[in-house]
Protein backbone atom coordinates (compact mmCIF):
# COMPACT_ATOMS: atom_id res chain seq x y z
CA UNK A 1 0.00 0.00 0.00
CA UNK A 2 1.36 3.41 -1.00
CA UNK A 3 1.26 6.55 1.10
CA UNK A 4 1.80 9.99 -0.44
CA UNK A 5 2.92 13.20 1.27
CA UNK A 6 2.58 16.40 -0.73
CA UNK A 7 4.22 19.82 -0.52
CA UNK A 8 7.00 19.06 1.96
CA UNK A 9 10.06 21.18 2.71
CA UNK A 10 13.23 19.06 3.02
CA UNK A 11 15.88 19.87 5.62
CA UNK A 12 18.45 20.83 3.01
CA UNK A 13 18.52 24.37 1.65
CA UNK A 14 16.74 23.44 -1.58
CA UNK A 15 14.43 26.15 -2.84
CA UNK A 16 11.78 23.69 -4.00
CA UNK A 17 8.98 21.83 -2.30
CA UNK A 18 8.87 18.06 -2.72
CA UNK A 19 6.31 15.27 -2.81
CA UNK A 20 7.27 11.98 -1.12
CA UNK A 21 5.74 8.56 -1.60
CA UNK A 22 6.23 5.47 0.56
CA UNK A 23 5.45 1.98 -0.74
CA UNK A 24 5.60 -0.82 1.80
CA UNK A 25 8.47 -0.10 4.16
CA UNK A 26 10.55 2.21 1.94
CA UNK A 27 10.61 5.60 0.30
CA UNK A 28 9.72 4.90 -3.31
CA UNK A 29 9.63 8.38 -4.81
CA UNK A 30 10.84 11.91 -4.09
CA UNK A 31 9.72 14.45 -6.69
CA UNK A 32 10.33 18.19 -6.75
CA UNK A 33 7.21 20.29 -7.38
CA UNK A 34 6.92 23.53 -9.23
CA UNK A 35 6.18 25.46 -6.04
CA UNK A 36 8.68 27.69 -4.32
CA UNK A 37 9.78 26.78 -0.79
CA UNK A 38 11.01 28.96 2.08
CA UNK A 39 10.71 31.88 2.46
CA UNK A 40 8.34 33.04 -0.32
CA UNK A 41 6.26 29.99 -1.15
CA UNK A 42 3.03 28.89 0.53
CA UNK A 43 3.36 27.09 3.88
CA UNK A 44 4.77 23.58 3.62
CA UNK A 45 5.39 21.03 6.30
CA UNK A 46 9.01 20.29 7.10
CA UNK A 47 10.09 16.68 6.48
CA UNK A 48 13.11 14.86 7.89
CA UNK A 49 14.04 11.20 8.58
CA UNK A 50 13.57 11.41 12.35
CA UNK A 51 15.75 12.11 15.36
CA UNK A 52 17.94 9.37 16.83
CA UNK A 53 18.09 9.81 20.60
CA UNK A 54 21.67 8.58 20.99
CA UNK A 55 21.63 7.98 24.76
CA UNK A 56 18.73 7.48 27.08
CA UNK A 57 17.20 5.29 29.78
CA UNK A 58 13.57 5.17 28.66
CA UNK A 59 11.97 3.61 31.78
CA UNK A 60 13.40 6.37 33.97
CA UNK A 61 10.46 8.58 33.06
CA UNK A 62 9.12 7.13 36.32
CA UNK A 63 11.65 9.21 38.26
CA UNK A 64 10.94 12.48 36.44
CA UNK A 65 11.06 15.24 39.08
CA UNK A 66 12.51 13.00 41.81
CA UNK A 67 15.37 14.63 43.75
CA UNK A 68 15.97 17.25 41.08
CA UNK A 69 18.53 19.37 42.89
CA UNK A 70 21.24 17.03 44.15
CA UNK A 71 24.64 15.92 42.71
CA UNK A 72 24.82 12.90 40.40
CA UNK A 73 26.37 10.47 42.89
CA UNK A 74 23.87 11.40 45.63
CA UNK A 75 20.99 11.25 43.17
CA UNK A 76 21.96 7.75 42.06
CA UNK A 77 22.93 6.20 45.38
CA UNK A 78 20.26 7.66 47.65
CA UNK A 79 17.27 8.04 45.36
CA UNK A 80 17.31 6.26 42.00
CA UNK A 81 19.08 2.96 42.71
CA UNK A 82 17.01 2.11 45.84
CA UNK A 83 13.75 2.70 43.97
CA UNK A 84 14.92 0.83 40.88
CA UNK A 85 15.28 -2.31 42.99
CA UNK A 86 11.49 -2.24 43.45
CA UNK A 87 10.68 -2.19 39.74
CA UNK A 88 9.08 -5.27 38.21
CA UNK A 89 9.45 -6.21 34.53
CA UNK A 90 5.85 -5.09 33.92
CA UNK A 91 6.68 -1.70 35.49
CA UNK A 92 9.55 -1.27 33.05
CA UNK A 93 7.26 -2.12 30.13
CA UNK A 94 4.74 0.61 30.96
CA UNK A 95 7.41 3.21 31.70
CA UNK A 96 9.16 2.41 28.42
CA UNK A 97 5.94 2.96 26.50
CA UNK A 98 5.53 6.34 28.18
CA UNK A 99 9.08 7.33 27.24
CA UNK A 100 8.58 6.18 23.66
CA UNK A 101 5.32 8.13 23.39
CA UNK A 102 7.05 11.30 24.55
CA UNK A 103 9.88 10.72 22.10
CA UNK A 104 7.57 10.12 19.14
CA UNK A 105 5.69 13.33 19.89
CA UNK A 106 8.93 15.30 19.60
CA UNK A 107 10.09 13.64 16.38
CA UNK A 108 12.23 10.72 17.57
CA UNK A 109 12.04 7.59 15.46
CA UNK A 110 14.92 5.74 17.15
CA UNK A 111 16.46 5.38 20.62
CA UNK A 112 19.79 4.13 21.97
CA UNK A 113 18.80 2.79 25.38
CA UNK A 114 20.51 1.25 28.40
CA UNK A 115 18.58 -0.27 31.30
CA UNK A 116 17.48 -3.60 32.76
CA UNK A 117 14.45 -5.90 32.31
CA UNK A 118 15.33 -5.49 28.65
CA UNK A 119 12.87 -8.09 27.39
CA UNK A 120 10.05 -5.78 28.44
CA UNK A 121 11.77 -2.78 26.87
CA UNK A 122 12.09 -4.75 23.63
CA UNK A 123 8.43 -5.73 23.87
CA UNK A 124 7.45 -2.06 24.14
CA UNK A 125 9.70 -1.13 21.21
CA UNK A 126 8.28 -3.92 19.06
CA UNK A 127 4.67 -2.96 19.79
CA UNK A 128 5.17 0.80 19.39
CA UNK A 129 6.92 0.55 16.02
CA UNK A 130 10.02 2.64 16.76
CA UNK A 131 13.63 1.60 16.21
CA UNK A 132 16.00 1.00 19.09
CA UNK A 133 19.48 -0.11 19.99
CA UNK A 134 18.90 -1.78 23.36
CA UNK A 135 21.41 -2.79 26.00
CA UNK A 136 21.49 -4.26 29.48
CA UNK A 137 23.55 -2.03 31.77
CA UNK A 138 26.10 -4.31 33.41
CA UNK A 139 27.57 -3.45 36.80
CA UNK A 140 30.21 -5.81 38.20
CA UNK A 141 33.64 -5.21 39.78
CA UNK A 142 35.00 -8.46 38.34
CA UNK A 143 34.02 -11.60 36.47
CA UNK A 144 33.95 -13.55 39.74
CA UNK A 145 31.88 -10.89 41.49
CA UNK A 146 28.85 -11.01 39.21
CA UNK A 147 30.53 -10.17 35.93
CA UNK A 148 30.16 -13.63 34.40
CA UNK A 149 26.43 -13.60 35.10
CA UNK A 150 26.04 -10.07 33.73
CA UNK A 151 27.80 -11.07 30.52
CA UNK A 152 25.63 -14.18 30.25
CA UNK A 153 22.53 -11.98 30.50
CA UNK A 154 23.84 -9.76 27.74
CA UNK A 155 24.75 -12.72 25.53
CA UNK A 156 21.26 -14.08 25.93
CA UNK A 157 19.72 -10.69 25.15
CA UNK A 158 21.71 -10.42 21.91
CA UNK A 159 20.60 -13.88 20.81
CA UNK A 160 16.94 -13.23 21.62
CA UNK A 161 16.46 -9.74 20.23
CA UNK A 162 19.21 -8.61 17.85
CA UNK A 163 17.56 -8.15 14.45
CA UNK A 164 14.01 -8.75 15.69
CA UNK A 165 10.94 -6.71 14.68
CA UNK A 166 11.99 -6.73 11.01
CA UNK A 167 15.38 -5.37 12.01
CA UNK A 168 14.03 -2.43 14.03
CA UNK A 169 15.59 -3.82 17.24
CA UNK A 170 19.34 -4.15 17.66
CA UNK A 171 21.32 -4.95 20.78
CA UNK A 172 24.57 -3.53 22.19
CA UNK A 173 26.92 -4.71 24.93
CA UNK A 174 26.80 -2.24 27.81
CA UNK A 175 29.33 -2.23 30.62
CA UNK A 176 27.85 0.69 32.55
CA UNK A 177 31.15 2.55 32.99
CA UNK A 178 34.80 2.08 33.84
CA UNK A 179 34.18 2.79 37.51
CA UNK A 180 31.36 0.24 37.85
CA UNK A 181 32.90 -2.61 35.81
CA UNK A 182 36.27 -4.24 36.35
CA UNK A 183 38.94 -4.61 33.70
CA UNK A 184 38.25 -8.31 33.16
CA UNK A 185 34.57 -7.53 32.66
CA UNK A 186 35.49 -4.87 30.15
CA UNK A 187 37.81 -7.19 28.21
CA UNK A 188 35.11 -9.85 27.96
CA UNK A 189 32.55 -7.22 26.97
CA UNK A 190 34.73 -6.06 24.09
CA UNK A 191 35.22 -9.63 22.90
CA UNK A 192 31.50 -10.30 23.16
CA UNK A 193 30.71 -7.21 21.07
CA UNK A 194 33.29 -8.23 18.50
CA UNK A 195 32.05 -11.83 18.28
CA UNK A 196 28.43 -10.78 17.72
CA UNK A 197 29.35 -7.74 15.59
CA UNK A 198 27.38 -5.38 17.81
CA UNK A 199 28.32 -2.03 19.38
CA UNK A 200 29.32 -1.14 22.93
CA UNK A 201 27.31 1.41 24.90
CA UNK A 202 28.79 3.00 28.01
CA UNK A 203 29.07 6.14 30.15
CA UNK A 204 32.41 7.91 29.89
CA UNK A 205 34.05 10.94 31.55
CA UNK A 206 30.72 12.33 32.74
CA UNK A 207 31.89 14.17 35.87
CA UNK A 208 35.08 15.80 37.02
CA UNK A 209 35.11 13.62 40.12
CA UNK A 210 34.94 10.48 38.00
CA UNK A 211 37.91 11.57 35.89
CA UNK A 212 40.00 12.88 38.80
CA UNK A 213 39.43 9.74 40.87
CA UNK A 214 40.32 7.53 37.93
CA UNK A 215 43.51 9.44 37.14
CA UNK A 216 44.56 9.31 40.80
CA UNK A 217 44.06 5.54 40.83
CA UNK A 218 45.27 4.56 37.36
CA UNK A 219 47.54 7.41 36.32
CA UNK A 220 45.64 7.95 33.08
CA UNK A 221 42.27 9.22 31.90
CA UNK A 222 39.20 7.04 31.47
CA UNK A 223 39.32 7.58 27.68
CA UNK A 224 42.96 6.49 27.56
CA UNK A 225 42.15 3.44 29.69
CA UNK A 226 39.35 2.33 27.38
CA UNK A 227 41.65 2.82 24.41
CA UNK A 228 44.26 0.60 26.08
CA UNK A 229 41.61 -2.08 26.56
CA UNK A 230 40.65 -1.92 22.88
CA UNK A 231 37.13 -0.59 23.37
CA UNK A 232 37.35 1.76 20.40
CA UNK A 233 38.29 -1.06 18.04
CA UNK A 234 34.55 -1.77 17.84
CA UNK A 235 31.75 0.79 17.40
CA UNK A 236 31.28 2.39 20.82
CA UNK A 237 28.62 4.82 22.01
CA UNK A 238 30.40 6.90 24.64
CA UNK A 239 27.78 8.87 26.53
CA UNK A 240 28.70 12.34 27.86
CA UNK A 241 32.50 12.78 27.46
CA UNK A 242 32.26 16.05 29.36
CA UNK A 243 35.71 16.05 30.93
CA UNK A 244 38.05 15.14 28.09
CA UNK A 245 41.30 16.82 27.13
CA UNK A 246 43.03 17.21 23.78
CA UNK A 247 44.70 13.79 23.98
CA UNK A 248 41.37 12.15 24.81
CA UNK A 249 39.73 13.90 21.87
CA UNK A 250 42.42 12.60 19.51
CA UNK A 251 41.72 9.06 20.73
CA UNK A 252 37.98 9.47 20.22
CA UNK A 253 38.55 10.86 16.72
CA UNK A 254 40.84 8.05 15.65
CA UNK A 255 38.70 5.12 16.82
CA UNK A 256 35.15 3.88 16.24
CA UNK A 257 33.55 6.01 18.94
CA UNK A 258 30.37 8.01 18.66
CA UNK A 259 30.05 10.52 21.49
CA UNK A 260 26.47 10.94 22.74
CA UNK A 261 26.25 14.54 23.92
CA UNK A 262 23.55 15.15 26.55
CA UNK A 263 23.69 18.90 27.29
CA UNK A 264 20.55 19.26 29.43
CA UNK A 265 21.41 16.33 31.69
CA UNK A 266 25.01 17.49 32.07
CA UNK A 267 23.87 21.01 32.92
CA UNK A 268 21.11 19.96 35.30
CA UNK A 269 23.40 17.66 37.30
CA UNK A 270 26.18 20.25 37.38
CA UNK A 271 28.49 17.91 35.51
CA UNK A 272 29.87 20.52 33.14
CA UNK A 273 29.84 21.31 29.43
CA UNK A 274 31.35 18.90 26.94
CA UNK A 275 33.84 20.45 24.46
CA UNK A 276 31.66 19.64 21.46
CA UNK A 277 33.12 22.24 19.13
CA UNK A 278 36.66 20.98 19.81
CA UNK A 279 35.56 17.38 19.31
CA UNK A 280 33.93 18.16 15.99
CA UNK A 281 36.98 20.09 14.77
CA UNK A 282 39.09 17.03 15.54
CA UNK A 283 36.74 14.76 13.61
CA UNK A 284 34.89 13.10 16.48
CA UNK A 285 31.40 11.95 15.54
CA UNK A 286 29.12 13.67 18.05
CA UNK A 287 25.47 12.65 18.29
CA UNK A 288 22.77 14.05 20.53
CA UNK A 289 20.88 12.33 23.35
CA UNK A 290 18.55 13.29 26.16
CA UNK A 291 19.79 10.88 28.83
CA UNK A 292 16.96 9.63 31.04
CA UNK A 293 14.01 11.80 32.00
CA UNK A 294 15.11 11.64 35.64
CA UNK A 295 18.20 13.72 34.85
CA UNK A 296 16.68 15.85 32.12
CA UNK A 297 12.96 15.82 32.87
CA UNK A 298 12.08 15.58 29.19
CA UNK A 299 12.84 13.27 26.26
CA UNK A 300 12.36 16.10 23.77
CA UNK A 301 15.07 16.14 21.13
CA UNK A 302 14.03 19.60 19.89
CA UNK A 303 14.78 20.97 23.35
CA UNK A 304 18.06 19.05 23.38
CA UNK A 305 19.38 20.47 20.14
CA UNK A 306 18.44 23.97 21.33
CA UNK A 307 20.33 23.38 24.58
CA UNK A 308 23.34 22.09 22.65
CA UNK A 309 24.05 25.33 20.79
CA UNK A 310 23.03 27.57 23.69
CA UNK A 311 25.48 26.11 26.19
CA UNK A 312 28.30 25.78 23.67
CA UNK A 313 28.08 29.38 22.51
CA UNK A 314 27.79 30.72 26.04
CA UNK A 315 30.70 28.58 27.21
CA UNK A 316 33.19 29.45 24.48
CA UNK A 317 31.76 32.94 23.81
CA UNK A 318 31.39 32.41 20.08
CA UNK A 319 28.07 33.12 18.35
CA UNK A 320 29.20 31.26 15.23
CA UNK A 321 29.97 28.03 17.04
CA UNK A 322 27.75 25.00 16.53
CA UNK A 323 25.46 26.26 13.79
CA UNK A 324 21.84 25.25 13.38
CA UNK A 325 22.84 22.82 10.64
CA UNK A 326 25.45 21.31 12.99
CA UNK A 327 23.02 20.58 15.81
CA UNK A 328 20.27 19.31 13.54
CA UNK A 329 22.84 16.98 11.98
CA UNK A 330 23.92 15.78 15.42
CA UNK A 331 20.32 14.88 16.26
CA UNK A 332 19.79 12.89 13.07
CA UNK A 333 22.93 11.56 11.42
CA UNK A 334 25.86 10.17 13.48
CA UNK A 335 23.96 7.43 15.33
CA UNK A 336 22.02 6.15 12.31
CA UNK A 337 24.68 3.56 11.54
CA UNK A 338 24.09 1.95 14.94
CA UNK A 339 20.54 1.15 13.83
CA UNK A 340 21.62 -0.24 10.47
CA UNK A 341 20.26 2.84 8.69
CA UNK A 342 21.83 4.51 5.64
CA UNK A 343 23.66 7.76 6.26
CA UNK A 344 21.12 9.68 4.17
CA UNK A 345 17.54 9.09 5.27
CA UNK A 346 15.51 11.13 2.82
CA UNK A 347 16.44 9.37 -0.43
CA UNK A 348 14.62 6.91 -2.63
CA UNK A 349 15.04 3.35 -1.37
CA UNK A 350 15.66 4.40 2.25
CA UNK A 351 13.46 3.01 5.04
CA UNK A 352 10.15 4.83 5.30
CA UNK A 353 11.08 6.77 8.45
CA UNK A 354 9.66 10.28 8.16
CA UNK A 355 8.71 13.07 10.52
CA UNK A 356 6.49 15.96 9.42
CA UNK A 357 6.39 19.31 11.22
CA UNK A 358 4.19 22.37 10.86
CA UNK A 359 5.94 25.52 9.70
CA UNK A 360 3.12 28.06 9.79
CA UNK A 361 3.00 28.80 13.53
CA UNK A 362 3.57 32.32 14.86
CA UNK A 363 6.88 31.18 16.40
CA UNK A 364 8.10 29.77 13.06
CA UNK A 365 6.99 32.62 10.79
CA UNK A 366 8.79 33.81 8.76
CA UNK A 367 11.05 30.81 8.12
CA UNK A 368 14.17 31.91 6.27
CA UNK A 369 16.02 28.63 6.67
CA UNK A 370 14.75 25.14 7.54
CA UNK A 371 17.52 24.08 9.91
CA UNK A 372 17.47 27.44 11.70
CA UNK A 373 13.73 27.18 12.16
CA UNK A 374 14.07 23.71 13.67
CA UNK A 375 17.07 24.48 15.89
CA UNK A 376 16.03 27.90 17.14
CA UNK A 377 12.24 28.12 17.04
CA UNK A 378 10.35 24.83 16.64
CA UNK A 379 8.68 22.94 19.48
CA UNK A 380 7.40 19.39 19.89
CA UNK A 381 3.80 20.53 19.37
CA UNK A 382 4.79 21.28 15.76
CA UNK A 383 5.32 17.57 15.04
CA UNK A 384 2.21 16.27 13.29
CA UNK A 385 3.14 12.90 11.79
CA UNK A 386 5.75 10.21 12.44
CA UNK A 387 6.31 7.13 10.29
CA UNK A 388 8.76 4.26 10.77
CA UNK A 389 9.15 1.58 8.11
CA UNK A 390 6.17 3.14 6.38
CA UNK A 391 3.91 2.57 9.38
CA UNK A 392 2.16 5.55 11.02
CA UNK A 393 3.11 6.00 14.67
CA UNK A 394 1.66 9.52 14.88
CA UNK A 395 -0.94 10.89 12.46
CA UNK A 396 -2.36 14.40 12.66
CA UNK A 397 -1.09 14.62 16.24
CA UNK A 398 -2.67 11.31 17.35
CA UNK A 399 -0.59 8.33 18.50
CA UNK A 400 -1.55 5.23 16.51
CA UNK A 401 0.43 2.45 18.19
CA UNK A 402 0.29 3.49 21.86
CA UNK A 403 -2.79 3.97 24.06
CA UNK A 404 -1.44 7.12 25.66
CA UNK A 405 -4.13 7.55 28.31
CA UNK A 406 -3.84 3.97 29.53
CA UNK A 407 -0.05 4.19 29.63
CA UNK A 408 -0.16 7.34 31.75
CA UNK A 409 -2.69 5.74 34.09
CA UNK A 410 -0.56 2.60 34.52
CA UNK A 411 2.58 4.64 35.29
CA UNK A 412 0.76 6.73 37.90
CA UNK A 413 -0.55 3.55 39.50
CA UNK A 414 2.80 1.80 39.71
CA UNK A 415 4.52 4.93 41.03
CA UNK A 416 2.03 5.05 43.92
CA UNK A 417 2.82 1.43 44.72
CA UNK A 418 6.59 1.88 44.62
CA UNK A 419 6.77 5.12 46.58
CA UNK A 420 4.40 3.89 49.29
CA UNK A 421 5.90 0.43 49.71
Amino acid sequence: MAKSFERLQPMDRASHVIDVQIEGRRVSSIRPTAEEGFPDGPPARLVFPGFVNAHTHLPMVLFRGLADDVPLRTWLEQYVWPLEKRLTPEDVYWCTLLGIAEGIRSGSTAFVDMYFHCDEIARAVEESGVRALLSYGMIAPSLDAGGADELANTRSLVKRWNGRADGRIRVAVAPHSLYTCGEDVWRESIELARSFDVPIHTHLAETRREVDDWKAREGTSPVQSLDRLGAFSVPTVAAHCVHVDEADIDVLASGSAIVAHCPKSNAKLGSGIAPVAAMQRAGVRVALGTDGAASNNRLDMLEELRAAWLVQRAHIEDAASLTSADVVGMAIEPARSLLGLPAQGLVEGAPGDLVLMRTEGPHTTPAHDASAMMAYASQSADVTDVYVDGKPLLECGELRTIDEERVKSEVRRLLHRIINR
